[in-house]
């Protein structure tokens, strides 16, 4: 964790601007590899108003889960490795942020949050590339995102009760920014894909036809259900996160009304010492000897727990329309 007297400066930076031969490798490569995630480096430029996205390498290895790799000190080291090496070839570009693969709202996970807030603290314009797998067969989602100013605060001051989440005006539905997503060049991008469209309709373009459906994500037919189990995990662990918190407020309560007995209690012994001429008793703060009120457990990860469920949960719904709109379009033309 940080130290408390760290104080965060919101960037000024939220433009991002991506070249087009980065983002054919960066989608390459994260598809040809589905169903394993992975995640990479993005380097480039930055000036006054815009980060320049120019290479972007993946971390040669795949992650067990999102965010494995920021926080490993293999990728550390072969993230350093690469900035090394560019300086060596006189190129000037520097560490801009990451990129991550995901399966919808799974990439909201304490490992990928610690990473990214620790570069941030570093460089308030480290932002994370997400590239949703989930939308696969439907259209490429992508999104930019950095650490809201309000999760920030929170997590340089170190203190995660209710109270301080309200201070800072965190809930789950504002611990990211989202960024301005600019790609350089798209138009060539869209010709490239329906030019190889056109010529994927040949019987003897196989091998081209392959290739179109990398770049298309057209490898993942089990997307909803992958959907519901992520949800299903969130939902367990999220019960299991707010069950301990309930335990918490039960506790609070009952050792809270102990208090308030015993308070009321050395209220009327003052009363009855009061009548009898006799000195009252000051210290009215004797209670925190005999009484201990639990610690509230850290709100983090159910707001981590929930923005994933939320993303999820919209994901399905968006799912479930499209399915429905097909099944009334096949009933009418059925019963026309």
């Amino acid at each position: 964790m940080p130290n408390s007297n760290t104080k965060y400066q919101p960037s000024s930076i939220n433009t991002i601007s991506i070249s087009s031969s980065v983002l054919l490798s960066l989608l390459r490569h994260t598809s040809e590899h589905y169903p394993a995630l992975f995640s990479g480096a993005l380097l480039g430029f930055e000036d006054e108003t815009t980060i320049d996205i120019t290479h972007a390498f993946p971390y040669p290895y795949p992650d067990q889960y999102e965010g494995g790799s920021f926080k490993s000190r293999s990728g550390s080291q072969y993230q350093k490795d690469l900035l090394e090496n560019f300086k060596k070839l006189g190129y000037g570009i520097e560490f801009q942020g990451w990129f991550q693969s995901t399966i919808s709202g799974n990439f909201i996970t304490s490992q990928l949050i610690e990473g990214l807030a620790q570069q941030q603290l570093n460089n308030s314009n480290i932002f994370i590339l997400i590239h949703d797998m989930s939308s696969i067969n439907q259209e490429i989602s992508l999104k930019a995102l950095r650490l809201s100013t309000g999760f920030m605060n929170t997590y340089t001051e170190g203190k995660w009760k209710s109270k301080d989440l309200e201070k800072n005006k965190l809930s789950y539905l504002n611990i990211f920014d989202e960024l301005e997503l600019n790609i350089q060049n798209q138009e060539l991008i869209n010709l490239f894909l329906t030019s190889q469209s056109q010529q994927s309709s040949s019987p003897t373009t196989k091998q081209t036809e392959s290739e179109l459906q990398i770049l298309n994500l057209l490898s993942n037919s089990n997307s909803t259900s992958q959907l519901l189990e992520s949800l299903y995990s969130q939902v367990d662990s999220f019960n299991y996160d707010q069950n301990n918190f309930n335990y918490y407020q039960r506790q609070y309560q009952k050792e809270s009304s102990k208090i308030q007995q015993w308070k009321q209690q050395r209220k009327y012994e003052n009363l009855e010492r009061a009548k009898n001429g006799e000195k009252e008793i000051e210290n009215n703060d004797d209670w925190k000897n005999i009484f201990k009120l639990p610690i509230e457990p850290s709100r983090m990860n159910n707001l981590l727990h929930s923005s994933s469920i939320e993303i999820l949960a919209d994901d399905i719904l968006k799912k479930c329309d499209e399915e429905l709109q097909k099944s009334f379009v096949i009933n009418k033309k059925l019963t026309l």
